[in-house]
């Protein structure tokens, strides 16, 4: 039996004794996160994880510096090895303005705490049975200048998966208050059309996503055009196919949506590419 360590503002505690002091991250929801999959006990795509951090810490005017990232780096390599990770993980970093204040705060300085879950899958893997697609009816995305950030304030991707557990779909479309189609309650959307592929243009208020990076310049690579659009409900039932992803669960692929069938060649592909 191993013991699960965390890492809280640089130092290691056991998980089932940690030593936590009242933070702004738990008052105010002041910070960013980060969920990482690792695979074969090494991080994926640390450094497009790190980079969206950073700017969403630029964003909040917490200040982050080269050294505070490389002292980072160092923590994550240390926890994988006291945790013992060497297959399938999920690495989560969150970073939160240190002391506290009220809203207005005592200081501008990052601190970071980490954690690992391991998971069974040591490589992605795509679902075997396509997810069926609904609408949320509960939950709106409103586009402002921190909607595209991974902000500690979660309470919509909150109700929309409570409404997700509770519905007959397995994934859940988000919209913005003019109907466009933002995201899933946990992912970033791709509908197909031939060799054209198109995903939600981000000032509808989606959530910048590390893999939806990686997708486009996968995409790009296998030859397909790639565009950021603004897309309608009725645009679903023209597509070809449908996917989500993030940086957890990787590629996931819709199979129906209404009374529309769905393909996964691209998803497949993609898949075989990450």
């Amino acid at each position: 039996m191993f013991s699960n360590y965390v890492c809280y503002d640089n130092k290691f505690y056991e998980e089932d004794n940690p030593i936590f002091k009242l933070n702004r991250a738990m008052k105010f929801g002041d910070g960013v996160f980060e969920s990482i999959r690792v695979v074969s006990g090494k991080v994926k795509y640390l450094d497009f994880h790190l980079e969206r951090m950073k700017k969403g810490l630029n964003a909040l005017e917490i200040n982050c510096s080269k050294g505070d990232l490389e002292i980072l780096k160092v923590c994550i390599e240390q926890l994988l090895i006291k945790n013992e990770i060497e297959r399938g993980a999920v690495l989560r970093i969150i970073a939160q303005r240190s002391g506290l204040g009220k809203y207005a705060p005592e200081s501008n300085q990052v601190f970071f705490y980490l954690e690992t879950d391991r998971i069974s899958d040591n490589s992605y893997v795509l679902n075997d049975k396509g997810h069926k697609l609904g609408l949320s009816q509960k939950v709106t995305i409103y586009p402002t200048q921190f909607s595209g950030l991974k902000t500690l304030n979660s309470i919509p991707y909150v109700m929309a998966a409570k409404e997700k557990q509770e519905s007959k779909f397995d994934e859940l479309i988000l919209l913005d208050p003019k109907g466009f189609l933002v995201e899933g309650t946990s992912s970033n959307l791709f509908i197909t059309n031939g060799k054209k592929v198109y995903t939600p243009d981000l000032k509808h208020g989606a959530i910048e996503g590390v893999m939806r990076r990686v997708v486009i310049n996968k995409l790009s690579h296998l030859n397909y055009q790639v565009e950021q659009a603004s897309l309608k409900l009725s645009d679903l039932e023209k597509a070809e196919e449908i996917f989500f992803c993030n940086s957890v669960q990787g590629i996931s692929w819709v199979s129906s949506y209404s009374t529309k069938r769905y393909f996964k060649k691209i998803s497949t592909k993609l898949v075989d590419h990450l």
